[in-house]
């Protein structure tokens, strides 16, 4: 599809993806809104420093009372001058435990120095504390080791000197080494100056984190996933419901096509108000009326049809039985002379004998108009079936005065028909000829293969067929003005060829011009075998 469609203002797929790009776009603003909820919800569970330092020129002012207390979730802080005084402690009782002789031992977030320790076991088994005071560097993102000691069970140092002038740690210098405070909290150490330049030391003090409590905050930050997806279904369901409505406001004028022609009415529909995916359904649709409409002309042409035939049988019927009544009553009242009887007898009967000749005629056409009506062909030799017939009609023919030009091969030419139905194809075109021909007249039959088929024609060089005649010739009860008058034909005779050659799914035309030496030219055409 050319990118001028795509972006066309009436276009079902630019529709699609408007939807789909939105649907995207609510999923991902509603996803990224609950994982900020549960990233904040795991940020005040497990606090740090950070939440402090979000509000460092306040700190940096000494503004301790701008820091929003009930923002920092049960942590705490203290802030130490330059000269290890207190200025300022969130809880009083953690101002009594943590001191400024104590502020050596924490590890600091600003200059990325800290304690480790480990534990390890000596040559007797004792356990022993393996502590290292390491730096790292943001510019490398490598770790420095500075200095270490190893501390005894009862933390008495025993080699090393990271702690020079100190022969014993604390329990509770060994806890603030390793960040611990009581075992149940986290510290850590910011360094800072004011904006007049003063040095400023603060202690955070958090939670520590242990797993049961990362358990407890993660099975809360996941339920907080899980009343997400409601939003979701809400969002899509929501999506669904305006996508549905464009579709089919893209569609109503199509819709309203198809029910106005339900109520006999046929509308229009403007191309340009439907998406463009759909006109080429408009185009098949527009087509379809057209071919509902056809079919209407056809069949109220069929009716016409059906009429005229009825009143074509009942004309075709009622001249000679009109005749035969009269002459039947003229005899039964005794008002024909005599030496006349004979001449009425003999119209009688040939009134009568033109009628059963109609009724039988009649008879033939509607069982072979029969859809049940069943091809009886066979193989055999379609040029021998000709001659034999020809053979027969010779004598015919010579005594009405008409020549015979047969043009068949010698050899078979093999061919699936029906013998009786193909000899009633002969005998109406022969028939014909003998009828509105008249006597000199030249009949000729040619047969030729060809692939997969043969070519039968039939001409003559008579009189030829009426021009007023020739496109309906095939129709039933079609016959010439004279024949009409006359009562020679029934006018059902062409029509019974075009259904033999029908049955036995051939072709045959009136050839118009016909070839030089013809006035009347017959091609049928036969396929070799029929399908079973």
């Amino acid at each position: 599809m050319k990118a001028s469609k795509l972006f066309a203002h009436k276009s079902f797929l630019r529709t699609c993806l408007t939807y789909f790009v939105l649907c995207s776009l609510l999923v991902f603003a509603v996803n990224a809104a609950v994982n900020a909820a549960a990233a904040a919800r795991l940020d005040r569970a497990f606090p740090s420093i950070d939440l402090v330092l979000e509000y460092e020129d306040s700190l940096r002012e000494d503004d301790f009372a701008a820091i929003p207390l009930r923002r920092l979730g049960g942590c705490a802080f203290l802030v130490f001058d330059e000269n290890d005084r207190l200025l300022y402690a969130t809880d009083n009782t953690l101002k009594e435990y943590i001191r400024s002789e104590d502020l050596w031992l924490i590890g600091s977030s600003d200059n990325n120095l800290y304690y480790t320790v480990s534990e390890t076991t000596d040559q007797t088994g004792e356990t022993d504390y393996y502590i290292t005071l390491k730096h790292f560097r943001e510019d490398t993102g490598t770790v420095e080791f500075i200095d270490y000691c190893i501390v005894d069970g009862d933390y008495t140092i025993i080699e090393g000197d990271l702690f020079p002038g100190l022969e014993r740690l604390t329990e509770r210098q060994f806890e603030l080494l390793q960040g611990v405070y009581r075992n149940e909290w986290e510290v850590s150490k910011y360094e800072y100056a004011t904006t007049d330049g003063e040095a400023r030391t603060m202690v955070f003090v958090a939670p520590l984190l242990t797993d049961e409590a990362y358990q407890r905050a993660l099975a809360d930050a996941n339920r907080l996933q899980l009343l997400s997806l409601p939003v979701f279904a809400v969002v899509i369901f929501v999506l669904a419901a305006l996508f549905s409505r464009k579709v089919r406001r893209s569609i109503r004028p199509l819709n309203e096509a198809i029910v106005a022609y339900g109520t006999g009415r046929r509308v229009e529909v403007d191309q340009n108000s439907l998406p463009h995916e759909f006109q080429y359904v408009t185009d098949s649709f527009t087509h379809l009326l057209d071919q509902l409409e056809q079919a209407d002309d056809a069949r109220e042409k069929a009716m016409r049809e059906k009429q005229r035939v009825i009143a074509d049988i009942s004309h075709d019927l009622k001249t000679p039985l009109t005749v035969i009544r009269g002459y039947a009553q003229a005899l039964k009242d005794g008002v024909v002379p005599p030496d006349k009887q004979t001449q009425y007898l003999d119209t009688i009967c040939r009134k009568a004998a033109a009628s059963t000749e109609l009724m039988d005629t009649l008879f033939s056409y509607a069982q072979l108009d029969h859809p049940d009506y069943a091809l009886q062909a066979e193989p055999g030799d379609l040029c021998e079936f000709i001659k034999a017939y020809l053979a027969e009609k010779y004598t015919e023919l010579e005594n009405a005065g008409f020549a015979l030009s047969p043009d068949l091969p010698e050899t078979p030419v093999e061919c699936d028909f029906d013998p009786r139905l193909l000899r009633r194809l002969l005998e109406n075109l022969t028939g014909n000829a003998l009828k509105y021909d008249p006597s000199g007249t030249t009949l000729f039959f040619t047969l030729r293969e060809q692939e997969g088929s043969v070519c039968l024609t039939v001409a003559d060089n008579g009189t030829g067929i009426p021009a007023a005649i020739r496109e309906t010739l095939f129709d039933p009860f079609v016959i010439g003005n004279q024949a009409r008058t006359t009562g020679s034909g029934t006018g059902l005779g062409m029509a019974i060829v075009k259904r033999v050659v029908d049955l036995h799914h051939g072709t045959i035309r009136l050839v118009y011009p016909p070839q030089e030496g013809y006035k009347t030219e017959f091609e049928i055409i036969l396929p070799r075998r029929q399908e079973q």
